[in-house]
């Protein structure tokens, strides 16, 4: 298997991946290199693509979204833009992935409760004419591999 970083990329990338605030100081602590070195290796990920953006993680359950779902989709034409557009309208929506097998898409989707999760799965269905089958999970627990899956 080719080998796409090395190992102080790596490291950079986890310390990244754990904390995108960290400072080059504290990162270059963290890895053993120069905050310099740091400071290019972080500039050549961003423009390799690696590091393709900073974000934010929500705790959703303190905006009073209860319930983390995961809804297979089976369609008559497969994922299409048109269903992407329709779906991505609804706030609840978080992401929706293509998926190989017997759905066509998985929808990741959040709710204040049970009755906002029917009232969204009943308007899908209306709205998505295309959509013949829902399966819905409800999330229960969730575990990030902090060390990063690289």
């Amino acid at each position: 298997m080719e080998k796409f970083l090395d190992d102080l990329s790596t490291k950079i990338l986890r310390e990244l991946y754990r904390n995108a605030k960290i400072t080059y100081n504290k990162l270059s602590r963290i890895v053993g290199a120069s905050t310099a070195v740091c400071y290019r290796r972080v500039k050549e990920l961003e423009k390799q693509g690696i590091i393709k953006s900073y974000t934010i993680e929500v705790n959703e359950k303190k905006l009073g979204y209860l319930i983390k779902t995961l809804i297979e989709v089976k369609t008559k034409t497969g994922v299409t833009i048109k269903l992407v557009k329709t779906l991505g309208q609804y706030p609840n929506v978080s992401r929706i992935f293509g998926i190989t097998g017997d759905r066509d898409a998985i929808i990741e989707a959040y709710f204040r409760n049970v009755e906002e999760l029917d009232r969204f799965l009943k308007r899908i269905r209306e709205v998505c004419s295309d959509i013949v089958e829902t399966e819905t999970h409800i999330v229960l627990n969730e575990h990030k591999n902090m060390r990063g899956w690289f």
